[in-house]
């Protein structure tokens, strides 16, 4: 059976992982999160989004003017 490829944007990320990636801290996306403005899960103690779910959030925050300017992942 072959494996399954995860499209990018698609794979499952921690907060943390996120909050590293685009400058924001974890704290605040958790809070997103709660509040669901950020889609995510929660999976035991652990919040869970995707980069998908994370630019989806910056876009709709560019949409009502209330944005830092503009974030990407940083390169590793």
């Amino acid at each position: 059976m072959a494996a399954k490829k995860k499209k990018k944007g698609k794979e499952l990320l921690t907060l943390s992982q996120v909050a590293t990636a685009y400058g924001y801290s974890g704290d605040y996306l958790r809070r997103l999160a709660e509040k669901g403005r950020l889609r995510a899960r929660k999976l035991g103690r652990n919040w869970l989004t995707t980069a998908d779910d994370m630019e989806a959030f910056l876009e709709s925050r560019e949409r009502r003017g209330v944005y830092k300017k503009r974030i990407r992942p940083r390169s590793k």
